[in-house]
């Protein structure tokens, strides 16, 4: 089987809501071709899906599918094509899953400085939706409490990105909208 026919069935297994079976036919996508982004990235997502379906946990209180795992995956194919946003966003995604929070941030920055660096790439729905996620985990960590030193590190960040999301180049440049007098 070739390589674009073994990607494809593996796509194909994620349609049907087979993770697994997607997660062993890109494993053997990255044992033969482990330069190739698309592998790792395939296998991290269709192990997140797994998760997310059936949960993580086995009759015994064990992880079924290691998350360190599942994140190094995302961290070598976003290594391997810094420059690909979608790679860039899926790993901060699933270290914000994985409750990695500090990790997360840093990885949605990159997104950041990405867009920045060229006109090429809009990140603008994914910093939104991080800021969104970003929000609700530390609604959670600190019991909605705006005051707890948790929410006083991540709200700015969460507000920052919110702004960049919703097209603003800053945040500053959206405080001045803001302050104009109509």
């Amino acid at each position: 089987m070739s390589e674009e026919d073994l990607v494809t069935r593996a796509a194909q297994n994620i349609t049907r809501g087979d993770f697994l079976g997607a997660m062993a036919l890109f494993e053997t996508h990255v044992e033969a071709n482990p330069d190739d982004p698309a592998g790792y990235h395939g296998w991290a997502e269709s192990a997140l899906f797994e998760i997310q379906q059936n949960g993580n946990i086995d009759d015994s209180g064990n992880d079924r599918i290691n998350e360190g795992q599942v994140a190094a995956y995302f961290r070598k194919a976003s290594g391997l094509a810094p420059d690909n946003a979608e790679y860039l966003a899926a790993h901060a995604n699933a270290l914000l899953e994985f409750d990695r929070i500090p990790m997360a941030v840093r990885e949605f920055q990159k997104l950041r400085d990405l867009s920045a660096s060229t006109e090429e790439v809009d990140v603008s729905f994914h910093l939104y939706e991080a800021a969104r996620v970003l929000i609700d985990a530390v609604d959670f960590k600190t019991d909605l409490d705006r005051s707890h030193p948790f929410a006083k590190q991540y709200v700015p960040v969460a507000i920052e990105f919110a702004l960049l999301g919703l097209g603003f180049p800053s945040a500053d440049e959206a405080v001045e909208y803001l302050a104009k007098e109509e």
